[in-house]
């Protein structure tokens, strides 16, 4: 008799998609670790928020105060034929948790008068005063328009894709010092509800760069953000 393993589940993030809206996480697979690695990182903060539904328009907001909060609202459409309002909701949702993340492990200065300008900053302090700061924020501009250039060098990717994935892009560019590890999640989340994985051009390449920040942020002394590599 052949038996079949039971996938893992991560119950109260699925329940937390499917309210807001989303489309339902794929099963855990042997190949795709480092993506099991963000959604087990995910749903394990799951109790130190507080979600609420809302219909305000906006797919999904973090604030944070002494107690973090995401909002969402499962209603929310992007209005762009060329996104797919169910799959951005799932990693709408998964962005916003990233943030508290990312708030959380990224290391912040010691004083409380200046830390609070460090909300969900994706560089740690010590490796980041001054200089070390904008030569990051110059480095993760350069590693996320080097996206683009992966997006065009998979023929997976058509151009209702590809134009989500610049809108992102985009999106990251904007505000860098906190919108690095939070937009390489949801571009993954985005790219592996639409059947993506590991074994095609950008998604391979959006892991390795997810990977590393998933190592830094970890790390206490963790460095500052490397340069990527141009293929």
């Amino acid at each position: 008799m052949t038996t079949h393993p039971i996938p893992l589940r991560r119950l109260a993030l699925d329940r937390l998609v499917k309210d807001a809206g989303g489309s339902a996480l794929p099963d855990d697979v042997p190949d795709e670790p480092h993506f099991s690695e963000l959604l087990d990182e995910c749903a394990g903060l799951l109790n130190a928020i507080t979600f609420t539904k809302k219909t305000d328009g906006a797919v999904a907001q973090a604030t944070f105060g002494a107690h973090p909060l995401v909002t969402y609202d499962p209603a929310h459409s992007s209005q762009r034929p060329t996104t797919d309002d169910a799959p951005f909701r799932t990693a709408s949702i998964l962005h916003e948790i990233m943030h508290v993340s990312v708030d959380l492990l990224y290391r912040k200065p010691d004083d409380p008068t200046e830390a609070v300008y460090w909300r969900s900053v994706n560089f740690h302090h010590s490796t980041a005063p001054a200089a070390a700061f904008a030569r990051q924020t110059t480095t993760v501009c350069a590693n996320l328009e080097k996206i683009a250039a992966r997006a065009t060098a998979d023929p997976k990717v058509d151009a209702a894709l590809r134009a989500h994935v610049d809108r992102r892009i985009e999106y990251g560019l904007a505000t860098p010092n906190v919108h690095y590890d939070t937009v390489l999640l949801d571009l993954l989340v985005y790219l592996r509800l639409k059947g993506h994985t590991g074994k095609d051009t950008l998604f391979g390449y959006l892991t390795r760069l997810s990977q590393e920040a998933l190592d830094r942020r970890t790390d206490p002394k963790g460095g500052p953000v490397p340069a990527a590599a141009a293929t």
